[in-house]
């Protein structure tokens, strides 16, 4: 098995570090493509040295078109010999529990040689002979949606989600194995990845869904200090949904492992780690 995450970034310069630097134990490789950002994003993945040679970066990557930005994402894996993608936005920032129980398990759930799509189990009531079972091609994640209040509240919809809801802005497959895996060639809103049988990866017998798995999507903070001209609007909004304590009695789950890489201290400046007392406020560089 070999991992490589596909990181599509613009604008990300609060947080493309802390996604990059959280995932760089669990895979082979790290191919970020920056998407013409015009912040600070391209310096900032420049400087990430302590990834030693995981990384590289795809510098002016795409154009307009969603599908080909993601189809050329996907080649770009192929060249690297991966077996699975990481899709990982530039503001996600996984925990590295879940994500090394995630990897742990593709690991050991890997027949060689492969088992045969679909799978072959007869399903016969009282037949002793065995079956293949379950060919688990994808995994599900959950996103967390932190509050304002720390990385150990979320926003209330995060709690209010049903576990046998598997869409998209519940559960997200973050994982996904390779073979056969392509852009259903449509645009922004519509867009998605299929197999090569051209089901959905939401909707394929092939995806195992974790509700404990967790990754952190930072989407409603500051993601960078880039405004657009004129009105000095943020480029990135920012909007508090609230905050609610992880551990409650709403949560059926209050054991959540936090992103480690939110406690390091030589990350870059990020307003929402600092206003949460995790570091102190200083520039945008970093220190290797």
């Amino acid at each position: 098995m070999k991992l490589v995450a596909l990181s599509m970034l613009r604008n990300e310069e609060f947080w493309c570090w802390y996604a990059l630097t959280a995932v760089a134990p669990f895979v082979e490789r790290i191919l970020v493509f920056d998407n013409h950002s015009e912040d600070r994003t391209v310096d900032i993945v420049r400087s990430m040295r302590h990834l030693g040679g995981k990384i590289e970066l795809i510098e002016g990557f795409g154009g307009a078109s969603e599908h080909e930005n993601r189809a050329a994402c996907l080649e770009k894996a192929k060249d690297a010999a991966a077996t699975h993608v990481l899709f990982l936005d530039g503001d996600e920032v996984h925990a590295d529990a879940y994500l090394g129980f995630a990897r742990r398990l593709l690991e050991m759930a890997e027949h060689v040689p492969p088992l045969p799509l679909p799978p072959r189990n007869h399903g016969v009531a009282f037949d002793h002979r065995p079956t293949d079972g379950a060919v688990v091609r994808n995994l599900g994640f959950r996103p967390l949606h932190p509050g304002f209040e720390g990385p150990a509240t979320c926003i209330p919809q995060d709690l209010a989600g049903r576990d046998d809801d598997h869409g998209c802005y519940n559960f997200a497959v973050r994982i996904a194995a390779l073979d056969g895996l392509m852009s259903n060639g449509l645009e922004w809103g519509q867009h998605g990845y299929v197999e090569g049988d051209g089901i959905y990866l939401q909707s394929s017998p092939y995806t195992l869904w974790f509700p404990s798995l967790r990754y952190w999507h930072m989407t409603h903070h500051p993601r960078s200090s880039k405004r657009a001209i004129p009105g000095h609007a943020w480029v990135r909004p920012v909007n508090d949904f609230g905050s609610l304590p992880l551990c409650s009695p709403a949560n059926s789950r209050p054991s959540i492992e936090l992103p480690r890489v939110f406690f390091r201290p030589d990350g870059p400046s990020n307003p929402t780690l600092e206003a949460w007392g995790l570091r102190a406020a200083r520039s945008l560089g970093t220190r290797n």
